[in-house]
């Protein structure tokens, strides 16, 4: 089983002595606080750190986000924010919408518009502003990337589109991998539990609220999700039940400074953003004045 090389973070994907200035700097006794965005293995290391050091961290770590669409849905809406969730930033995100959940009424033809627009988005240099999906951070990435979905091929799952590099000649130098949407898959596979960090989606079938929230919560990540339907009491139920930090109803990737950021399980500790962000930099301290000059009565002769 491959596993994608460098979602893990900072510490986990410099070389030797970029490990070592990183553990350095965090055991230093004066820093006071760790905050850090990656994986979940480097948050595990930091962890123990800080756990050493009893100090606070704050971790954002991996995610396999389950974005759903029920049957009544606005399809359109739904699909080009599926495809924006999982395919913006060549799916180097950590909350990236890498699990589509599709009730199975609407399956066939949702996925094909999907597949449809998968293939046309334009890949590209990231200097190029027409560009939609970039290159991925580096060849390794790219070739991990690659790894995980042809174990995925070879243990039975459909490659619907992209599978591989580009063609195009003027992209050879580069780390692209097409858009992928992936099928014949089920939640419990290795390809829908690991985060890929890669424009790589698996589509997967529901047939009611109680089945979609078993498979969607069926992950040791909860970071995000995103919810297609125009019943709003439906998105409430499904936004309430499916375990994640952050939940967006027929929208994805939106956010606001003034709103809390978190993950549950494996996805992260502690709130970044609003209020109780700005609280985990903060200690609180009591100070006592007695301003009436009289002494302690238990000590007093």
């Amino acid at each position: 089983m491959r596993r994608a090389g460098l979602p893990a973070g900072l510490l986990s994907v410099l070389p030797g002595p970029g490990r070592v200035v990183g553990d350095a700097i965090a055991r230093h006794p004066d820093v006071g606080k760790i905050s850090f965005t990656g994986g979940t293995s480097t948050g595990r290391q930091l962890g123990h750190i800080a756990a050493e050091k009893i100090m606070p961290i704050t971790l954002e770590l991996g995610g396999k986000s389950p974005t759903i669409i029920f049957a009544d849905a606005d399809l359109d809406q739904a699909v080009a924010g599926v495809l924006y969730g999982i395919f913006s930033s060549s799916g180097q995100s950590c909350i990236a919408g890498s699990r589509v959940f599709i009730q199975r009424s609407v399956y066939d033809s949702v996925v094909e518009r999907l597949v449809k627009g998968a293939e046309a988005l334009r890949i590209g240099p990231g200097t190029d502003p027409s560009t939609q999906v970039g290159p991925l951070v580096a060849h390794a990435h790219r070739d991990a990337v690659a790894g995980m979905v042809e174990d995925a091929r070879l243990a039975g799952a459909r490659i619907l589109c992209g599978g591989t590099a580009p063609n195009d000649s003027r992209l050879q130098a580069g780390a692209f991998y097409e858009p992928t949407i992936i099928a014949g898959v089920s939640n419990s596979d290795v390809i829908c539990q690991e985060e890929i960090f890669g424009p790589v989606a698996v589509v997967l079938p529901f047939d009611d609220e109680a089945d979609l929230v078993l498979q969607a919560n069926d992950s040791v990540f909860g970071l995000a999700c995103g919810i297609w339907t125009a019943d709003y009491r439906l998105a409430w139920r499904t936004a309430r039940a499916v375990s994640a930090g952050t939940v967006w109803v027929n929208t994805y990737k939106q956010f606001s400074i003034a709103t809390p950021f978190s993950g549950l399980k494996e996805s992260g500790l502690g709130t970044e953003k609003g209020r109780d962000g700005i609280r985990s930099y903060m200690h609180q301290k009591s100070i006592y004045i007695d301003l009436s000059g009289a002494s302690i009565p238990w000590a007093a002769n």
